[in-house]
C-alpha cells in the first residue's frame, strides 16, 4: 500500500477529494483555493472546530481510521447540536508522517463524510501537513440556524429544570476499563463492558434530538458534554449565573455504570458525573414545558432523565441526598491538567 511519502501531497489530496458527493449548497467545492458555499436566506451561520491529537484524544490501537473519522465528525457535530444548528459544510485538516498509508487516510475520510451526510453536512475542502511527531485531525464545521433560535450556554433561570440526554458517564467508564484492563483493542474487551466501550469509541451526537426539543420552545440553556456532566454544568452555570442542585440518586440510575463503579472501586455518581466525552446534551428547560420535551425525546429516540433543577445560588452546585445537601466542584476534563 502506498504511503504519504511515496504518493506526495497533491496524489493524496486527489484521492481524498475524488469520492466526495456533490452538494447543492457548495458553489465550488474540494479542489481549489477556498470553498464557495451558498447559505439559506435569513439564516446565521453557526461555527464550531475541534481538534484531535494522537496519544491525547485518541488511541490509534483502539480505532480504526474509518471510526476515527466518525468520532472526529461526532465531537464538531454535538456542538452545533448544543447550539440547536443544522450542520452544512466541514473543513478538515490532517497532520500525518511520511509513513501513513494512504488508504487508511481515504477509510478515515470516508468513516468522517459518512457521519457527517448522516446528520446533512459534507466536507468542503481542507489541508494535509506532514508532522514528525504526533498525527493530528482538525474539522470545523459550519451550520445553519433561525435568527434568534440559537441555543448558548447563557439563559437558565433560577426554577429552570436540568435534563440529560442518553447516559453520561459511559464513555468514561469505557476509557478506565480499558486501561484497567491492559488490552489493546475493542475486540478484546469482555462482552459486559462493550456497551461502554463503545460509548467512549464510537458515540453519537444528538442533533436529530436538538432539532426535535428546539421545536418545543423549552431550552432556555445549552451545552454539550464533551468534558464531564459536573464540569460542563458549571460552565452553564457561569454563563448563565445561576446555581444548581443534582439529585444524588440520579448517578445511580445506569445499571452498567453501577456495575463499572463496582469493579473500579470508584462511586456511581463521580463515574455519572466525572471527566467524559459522551457526546450527550445537558439542558436547562422550562419546567411548565417538561412534558412537550418528553414527548419530543421519545419521537427521537433518546433517553432524557430531568436530574436537578436550577438555583439563584450562582455557581453553586450541590448534590442532594435524602436531607443532606453536599457542595460540588465542578471540575471536567483539563487537557493541559497533570496526569
Amino acid at each position: 500500500m502506498p504511503r504519504l511519502r511515496d504518493a506526495g501531497e497533491l496524489e493524496a489530496l486527489r484521492r481524498l477529494i475524488a469520492a466526495r458527493a456533490a452538494d447543492p449548497t457548495v458553489v465550488v467545492g474540494p479542489g481549489d483555493d477556498a470553498a464557495v458555499l451558498r447559505p439559506e436566506p435569513g439564516m446565521d451561520l453557526v461555527a464550531t472546530t475541534d481538534a484531535f491529537v494522537e496519544g491525547r484524544h485518541y488511541l490509534p490501537e483502539w480505532l480504526a481510521p474509518a471510526g476515527l473519522g466518525g468520532r472526529l465528525a461526532a465531537a464538531n457535530l454535538s456542538d452545533l447540536a448544543a447550539m440547536a444548528a443544522e450542520p452544512r459544510w466541514a473543513l478538515l485538516s490532517i497532520g500525518a508522517r511520511a509513513d501513513h498509508e494512504v488508504e487508511a487516510l481515504e477509510a478515515l475520510e470516508h468513516g468522517l463524510e459518512q457521519a457527517l451526510r448522516s446528520e446533512g453536512a459534507v466536507v468542503v475542502g481542507g489541508n494535509i501537513a506532514a508532522t514528525e511527531g504526533p498525527e493530528w485531525l482538525s474539522l470545523t464545521l459550519l451550520g445553519e440556524v433561525a435568527p434568534g433560535r440559537a441555543w448558548a450556554r447563557r439563559g437558565a433561570r433560577p426554577g429552570d429544570l436540568i435534563a440529560a440526554s442518553g447516559a453520561p458517564g459511559r464513555a468514561g467508564a469505557g476509557l478506565r476499563l480499558a486501561r484497567s484492563l491492559g488490552v489493546k483493542g475493542r475486540e478484546r474487551v469482555p462482552a459486559e463492558w462493550q456497551a461502554l466501550v463503545d460509548a467512549w469509541l464510537a458515540p453519537r451526537a444528538r442533533v436529530a434530538l436538538a432539532r426535535m426539543l428546539a421545536a418545543t420552545g423549552a431550552v432556555t440553556a445549552a451545552i454539550d458534554l464533551s468534558d464531564g456532566l459536573l464540569g460542563d454544568l458549571g460552565q452553564l452555570c457561569r454563563a448563565s449565573a445561576v446555581g444548581a442542585e443534582i439529585r444524588g440518586e440520579a448517578g445511580g440510575s445506569d445499571p452498567l455504570l453501577a456495575r463499572a463503579a463496582k469493579t473500579l472501586d470508584v462511586d456511581p455518581f463521580d463515574l455519572w458525573a466525572g471527566p467524559s466525552d459522551d457526546y450527550e446534551l445537558l439542558l436547562a428547560v422550562d419546567p411548565s414545558r417538561r412534558a412537550a420535551c418528553e414527548l419530543a425525546a421519545e419521537a427521537a429516540g433518546v433517553a432524557l432523565a430531568f436530574i436537578g433543577g436550577c438555583t439563584d445560588a450562582s455557581g453553586a452546585i450541590e448534590r442532594l441526598d435524602g436531607g443532606s445537601r453536599r457542595t460540588l466542584d465542578p471540575t471536567g476534563f483539563d487537557h493541559f491538567a497533570r496526569g
